[in-house]
C-alpha cells in the first residue's frame, strides 16, 4: 500500500507524492486507489533528496488518470 501524501498540478498533468514501499514501482505499471480509480505511472521519480535512504520509501509519480479524484491509497493493480 502506498499513502498519498500531496499532489502538485503542473498543467495538465499532476504529480502525486506517495509514501511507503516505493521499490516496486516502475513506469507502465498500474495503480487502483480504495475508490475503485485505476491510474498507470507514467513517470517514478526520487523524493526526499536530502537523505538518499529515503528513496526506499518516498516517490513522486506522474500518472494517467483522473488524478483530481484520487484516493488516499494507492494498490497494486491486478
Amino acid at each position: 500500500m502506498l499513502k498519498v501524501v500531496n499532489k502538485l498540478h503542473l498543467g495538465n498533468t499532476y504529480c502525486v507524492s506517495v509514501e511507503g514501499d516505493v521499490l516496486f514501482l516502475k513506469n507502465g505499471l498500474k495503480l487502483i486507489d480504495e475508490k475503485k480509480n485505476v491510474f498507470q505511472i507514467k513517470t517514478v521519480a526520487m523524493s526526499h533528496y536530502k537523505n538518499v535512504e529515503n528513496y526506499k520509501k518516498y516517490a513522486e509519480l506522474v500518472l494517467y488518470g483522473d488524478v483530481e479524484k484520487i484516493g488516499h491509497s494507492l494498490f497494486l493493480y491486478e
